[in-house]
Formats: C-alpha cells, sequence, structure tokens
C-alpha cells in the first residue's frame, strides 16, 4: 500500500517530457517487439541454426517498455498539434508531477493501420504459446517465453488507449487474442508459481466482456486443435471461454478462489449473445450450477450465494434472448430440475439440518491448503527454469506465488496479498440469510420454463415407453416457443472492468516478479532489498536432505 509509483527518480527523469530521444526509443522499442515473427521463414528447426540474440532483445525490449509504462500517471488521449500540424505536448501537461511521455505516445495512437499492426503483432507472438507445440515435428518452432510481458503489454494499452479497444472489437477478430488467453489459462490452472498469469488473464477477458461487441464475436465457431486435453466440443468461442473457466474453477489450484466471481461475470457478460451453445458448454454450466448449490459450498459462508445468482442470470440471459438455437442447455436444465426445485424450495430449517450434517455444530471452518503456512511467498528463487520462467514448485520445498484478491461483479480488489486462510466461527443459516438467498437468485425464469417443458418431455418419454434417444427430445424443444409463457424479458446487465489503486499495485507487483524471475542467469536484483514483493530462496532437495 506504500508503493509510490512517482518515487523512483530513474524513471522520473527517463520518461520526462525532455528525455533525449524518448520518442525514438518508444517506437524503437514498439517495432522490435510486435513486428518480430516467430515462424520466421517457416522452415523447420529454422531456430536451432540462428543466434537467440534476436529472442533476448524481443524479451528484454518488451520488459524494458512495460517498466516505462508502469510509471507515473496516464497520458491524455487528445491529440494536439502545433501550426505545422506537427504532433506535440502542451507545457501545461509535461510540466505536470507524474508526466509520462512513453504513456502519452501510448495513449495517443489513433492510426487505424498502426492499431491493426500493433493487433496483429500481439495475436502473432501470443499465438506462438501454442503453435510451437502443435507441430507435426517435436520442437520444430521455436517457442517465445516472454507471454507474461506481452500480456501486461496488451493490457497497458487497453488501459491506456481507448482507441485501441474500439479498434479491436470492431476492426479485427478478437478471437484472435481469446485463443491463446483460454490456453495459457487452461494450461496454468493447477500451478501455483502461474497463479499471477491466470490472474492477468482473467483481468484481460473481463476487460473485454464489457462490450458487446466482443459477446457478438465469440458466436464465430472455433475449429482450433490446441495441444491440450480440452474436451472436443462443436461450438464457438464462447463455449471454448466457458469449458476453460469451468475447468479453472473444478480442476484448479486453491488460489483460483478469488477469481470465481470474474469467472462467472465474464460468462454472464457474454450470455446475452450467444446464439448457440454446445453440448459440452452447455452441461459444464450446469454442472456449476450443481456444484455452487450443494450443501458443502452453498453452506460454506454467508455470501456463497453470489456464485448461484451470476449463474441463473446467465441461464435467463440465454433463455430470454437466445432461446432458439440453445436447445442443449434448455434440456440439461431440465435434466437436473431436482437442483433447481430443492434451492426455490429451501427453508430455514432444511438449510440448517443440511449445514449441520456437511460441517458439524461445532467445526469452525478452514482450508487445508492455508494450514501449512500462515504467511506465503509471491516469488521463489528456487523453481525458475534455464530462461527465468517460474516451473511448478516441488512438494518437499515449495514457495508458491500469492497474489491473492476479492472480486465483487467487475471490480477487483487485491488489497490483500497474502494467506487466505478462512477460519473463526462457522457460518449458521438464519433468517436473514435466507431472505437475502431468494431475492438475490432469479428463479422465476427457469421455474416458468420447467414447469412448461418438463410435462413435454414427461410426455415424450411416456409414449416412447422410456426409451427415447435424446436428438428427438432436442428436436421436439426446438420447435417449442416461449413467447408469452416467460416472465417480461429483463434489462441486459453488463458488469465493466473497475480500475482501482490496488489493481494498479498488483499489475506493478507482477510486472517486476516476472522482471526478477526472468534475469537469474546474471543476477542483477538483490533479493533482500526488493520490497514491492516477497522473495524466498528454497533449498534443494538434496541440500534439505542433509
Amino acid at each position: 500500500d506504500e508503493y509510490n509509483p512517482l518515487a523512483s527518480r530513474w524513471l522520473a527523469v527517463s520518461v520526462a517530457a525532455d528525455a533525449p530521444n524518448a520518442v525514438c526509443l518508444f517506437y524503437s522499442l514498439f517495432n522490435t517487439v510486435l513486428s518480430y515473427d516467430p515462424h520466421g521463414m517457416g522452415v523447420p528447426y529454422s531456430s536451432s541454426f540462428a543466434s537467440d540474440s534476436h529472442v533476448k532483445l524481443i524479451e528484454l525490449s518488451a520488459q524494458v517498455l512495460c517498466v516505462l509504462l508502469d510509471c507515473g500517471l496516464p497520458g491524455s488521449p487528445e491529440p494536439v498539434s502545433n501550426a505545422y500540424d506537427d504532433p506535440i505536448v502542451e507545457f501545461d501537461e509535461a510540466s505536470k508531477g507524474g508526466f509520462n511521455i512513453f504513456r502519452t505516445l501510448l495513449a495517443r495512437i489513433d492510426s487505424g493501420k498502426d492499431l491493426t499492426f500493433i493487433y496483429k503483432g500481439f495475436t502473432r507472438l501470443l499465438s506462438n504459446v501454442y503453435e510451437s507445440k502443435n507441430t507435426l515435428l517435436p520442437n520444430s518452432s521455436q517457442s517465445l517465453e516472454c507471454y507474461q510481458e506481452l500480456l501486461v503489454f496488451f493490457w497497458k494499452l487497453l488501459e491506456e488507449n481507448p482507441v485501441f479497444m474500439n479498434h479491436v472489437l470492431t476492426q479485427c477478430d478478437s478471437n484472435e487474442i481469446v485463443v491463446p488467453i483460454c490456453y495459457l489459462m487452461y494450461q496454468s490452472r493447477k500451478d501455483p508459481s502461474k497463479i499471477g498469469l491466470v490472474h492477468i488473464c482473467t483481468f484481460v477477458l473481463l476487460k473485454l466482456s464489457g462490450e458487446r461487441s466482443f459477446g457478438v464475436n465469440l458466436n464465430k465457431p472455433f475449429n482450433i486443435k490446441l495441444p491440450c486435453d480440452l474436451p472436443l466440443f462443436t461450438g464457438g468461442h464462447a463455449d471454448l471461454i466457458t469449458i476453460t473457466l469451468h475447468k479453472l474453477i473444478v480442476n484448479g489450484a486453491f488460489k483460483l478462489v478469488p477469481l470465481y466471481s470474474c469467472f462467472l461475470t465474464i460468462i454472464c457478460n457474454v450470455s446475452p449473445y450467444w446464439r448457440r451453445m454446445s453440448l459440452v458448454a452447455a452441461v459444464k454450466l450446469v454442472n456449476l450450477f450443481e456444484l455452487f448449490s450443494s450443501p458443502k459450498f452453498l453452506y460454506s459462508s454467508d455470501n456463497a450465494h453470489r456464485h448461484l445468482a451470476l449463474l441463473l442470470e446467465v441461464f435467463n440471459n440465454v433463455i430470454q434472448y437466445q432461446y432458439n438455437g440453445n436447445q442443449h442447455l434448455v434440456y440439461a436444465i431440465v435434466r437436473r430440475k431436482d437442483s433447481f426445485g430443492r434451492l426455490s424450495s429451501l427453508t430455514l430449517q432444511k438449510a440448517i439440518t443440511a449445514c449441520e450434517k456437511i460441517y458439524g455444530e461445532k467445526t469452525a471452518l478452514k482450508f487445508e491448503s492455508d494450514l501449512d503456512d500462515k504467511k506465503k511467498d509471491i516469488i521463489s528463487l528456487q523453481n525458475v527454469d534455464h530462461h527465468g520462467n517460474p516451473v511448478a514448485a516441488k512438494t518437499r520445498s515449495s514457495s508458491k506465488e500469492d497474489d491473492d484478491g476479492s472480486a465483487t461483479n467487475a471490480s477487483i480488489d487485491e488489497t490483500t496479498i497474502g494467506s487466505s486462510t478462512l477460519a473463526g466461527e462457522r457460518f449458521q443459516p438464519n433468517e436473514e440469510w435466507l431472505l437475502e438467498l431468494k431475492e438475490s437468485l432469479p428463479l422465476e425464469t427457469i421455474t416458468r420454463l420447467l414447469q412448461h417443458i418438463v410435462p413435454v418431455v414427461d410426455d415424450i418419454v411416456n409414449k416412447k415407453q422410456g426409451i427415447v434417444d435424446e436428438v428427438e427430445i432436442l428436436e421436439v424443444l426446438k420447435d417449442i416457443t416461449m413467447v408469452g409463457l416467460l416472465p417480461v424479458p429483463h434489462a441486459i446487465v453488463i458488469r465493466k472492468y473497475q480500475p482501482n489503486q490496488y489493481t494498479s499495485l498488483w499489475f506493478t507487483a507482477f510486472l517486476w516478479g516476472v522482471i526478477f524471475l526472468r534475469n537469474q542467469s546474471l543476477p542483477i536484483f538483490d533479493g533482500e532489498a526488493v520490497e514491492l514483493f516477497q522473495v524466498s530462496v528454497a533449498q534443494d532437495d538434496d541440500e534439505a536432505s542433509t
């Protein structure tokens, strides 16, 4: 909380309006990073016969550019020209404390050609993360290791330059950036050392999902085979996001729990525009509803039901605005109708009985993963590969990255970076809690849907004597209209990302943590003097056993 982005005297001089060759340096770093093509001439193993100095230059350029864009205050996006129509920075703006010429230049890029070049550069470099592992010949394509710096750089553009995000959503294919982000999240879900990577990917998706054109564009078919154990499905990019986030919830690290609200908010933001949901995505969403409505989760805290409210809003959005084409979701809801019925008929006595059955009467609730050590480390010096990237920590001497925060709707609060132990008095359902739950869960649309659809499905099953193909039921559901049966469509609610000082501090800590780890081959930082994040040197297994 005491970090001051204006305190560095070196950076203050480097980003000042009169810094020598600042404009040339900005565009040189920009072009060096974004013009690089990791495919080269397309010849397999061509990178094995060339020096890796160019790749190191790309990585260092990305790091330097991110550092220069991280200090000071945001620049004004309004361009100013002199009498000769040359772009200038007005004196009043440049003389302000915290002025950053690099952030000002970044905010004022408005040429459509330049913005397209920038976006294509990001998609080309980030797609290399999975394309380099998706080749017929093993290790035949060079893999870039600076994807974390690139994501920070991409985030800076989204935040600083309003024209850039509008250009990406209206003039480019935003799905090209969604695929590598989902792949990185999917692959990093269990790695404690990459929790920060999942955070920044989540922030990017949350930022983009607040725009209507992003949700509409997600309907484009997804037909890329990713080198991971992603479930096979036939659908669009909205299905890809949903399946990825479902996996992070049910099979991810415990430290991802604070991001659950963000995950569901992303899906909720794009759900009104989801024209055709795949069978896999529909089943995953209903499975999430069963998970969050289970007694073990629902009675874990007094606000655990907020996840159910977001999921129900997803279902309502699809049913009210995109019913035609989403028979898979309707049928999945019908098959799990008991889960919705139990929630709508919940009473205080049922809640208390189920809570005591799961947690007992006097047991305090603690998470096992937090009982080992009360204080965890953000950065570990041991588990770093030869590129300086964090690798999975070993069981015996693990030092995990810790950048927990809390998220409510689209406003992320990263005030606490430390242990997330939940202990103390166990939650006990009461009348006030039950009333809040009933008021916050929009069950009316689902209830009316089930009242009309369930008898139709039961009639089909009875006519076939219990032996019926699901395709037949889906065909019947396809022809059913719900006009006049459902409540009046509700207003579409979009929850947008709200920046604050804590997320800014988190991004700064994450950026410097990445730079710290990526520059360990020749240590240039004194770990004991770092105050922005915690540094811990773990012993090797051999040393620990002696």
